[in-house]
């Protein structure tokens, strides 16, 4: 089983300056996201991935997602080719 990954306390990982800076703008959790190319290089894994018939499990464990999340992008990316599909045939 995957180990979930852990909250870091700010305090421990951030220099002391800027630390205290985002103490002046900020005080609760705040989420930093991931840079952009990561859930884009992560989404087309998770499409490779299934068009190789790999279970929605297994990928779950390669790419560090929830099933859910899997079943989610493979959702999107479903929607997506048919409404392409229907602009394809509309001539828009």
């Amino acid at each position: 089983m995957k180990k979930k990954k852990r909250y870091a306390n700010a305090k421990d990982v951030l220099p002391e300056e800027l630390f205290e800076q985002i103490q002046k703008h900020y005080t609760g959790i705040l989420w930093v996201p991931a840079p952009s190319r990561f859930y884009q290089e992560r989404r087309a894994l998770v499409l490779a991935l299934h068009l190789q018939g790999i279970s929605s499990q297994e990928i779950s464990n390669l790419a560090g997602v929830t099933t859910r999340r899997v079943n989610q992008i493979i959702a999107a990316e479903r929607k997506q080719d048919r409404d392409r599909q229907l602009a394809a045939a509309s001539g828009k």
